[in-house]
């Protein structure tokens, strides 16, 4: 065999060797991903915290698909002007001073909302929509969007509140996502668990798809600090959060 031959042998042998290590480094990361996958779906079915129930009054669950259309009782207590659930009013105020001593001024604003409100609220949105000049059933599509029609809100548990730094409602008055652009709206964000509070509508597209809900970096839920805590480690939404326990409830 000449020079040239062996040149071009050792060549192919080469080329073949590194095709097989790029086969089986594929085969490799794609089982890394699979146990990767499996050993999350794992810890979000069976280290699901001790003693929590799926019909715990923390994590009573209102959305498009599971609307309450009448007015839910509870008993009222005040921050501020806003109403809210006397079980959470001391974790909000908490909440809210947490972030002062961090050096944030914040503004709660909203908290319970009654149904007859939520309607006001809705129609507000869909009428500034149309004198936007989209058109009657576009104005809707993204009013549903960004809106819980009437009966579908968790604002009317009192378990849910709008809370937001001072200096991001200043530039964002109409509450957006972006107010996450400010240092005091991500403080809330990242410390919400610590007082029990999970940021109900996140902006992957997972969340969204689960929740019904494009993303609200001001929009925070009480569920406990427990289930906070929990739910914020495994990246879970309410949604999926009962679904793993009913699950484990099932089992």
């Amino acid at each position: 065999m000449t020079n040239k031959k062996r040149i071009i042998a050792v060549i192919i042998v080469l080329i073949l060797l590194a095709v097989i290590a790029w086969l089986a480094l594929g085969s490799h990361r794609q089982n890394q991903g699979q146990k990767t996958s499996q050993s999350q779906t794992k810890a979000t079915t069976t280290s699901l915290p001790k003693g929590v129930k799926s019909t715990d009054w923390n994590l009573v669950l209102i959305n498009k698909q599971h609307p309450e259309n009448q007015e839910i009782s509870f008993t009222q207590a005040k921050v501020g002007d806003k109403v809210v659930n006397q079980k959470i009013q001391q974790s909000v105020i908490d909440f809210m001073a947490g972030a002062k001593a961090a050096g944030y001024d914040t503004t709660l604003v909203s908290g319970y909302r009654s149904i007859e409100y939520q309607k006001e609220v809705f129609a507000n949105v869909l009428a500034n929509n149309e004198k936007n000049g989209e058109s009657e059933e576009k104005a809707l599509a993204e009013t549903k969007r960004v809106v819980q029609t009437p009966g579908s809100s968790e604002h009317q548990t009192g378990l849910a509140i709008d809370l937001a730094g001072n200096d991001a409602l200043a530039k964002y008055p109409g509450l957006t996502g972006e107010m996450d652009q400010f240092a005091s709206q991500r403080w809330l964000i990242d410390h919400a668990p610590d007082y029990g509070f999970i940021l109900r509508y996140p902006k992957d597209k997972a969340s969204i798809k689960e929740t019904g809900i494009d993303y609200e970096s001001w929009h925070f839920r009480y569920v406990g600090v427990t289930n906070a805590k929990y739910m914020t480690k495994h990246h879970l939404t309410l949604e999926a959060y009962l679904k793993a326990l009913k699950a484990r409830e099932a089992s």
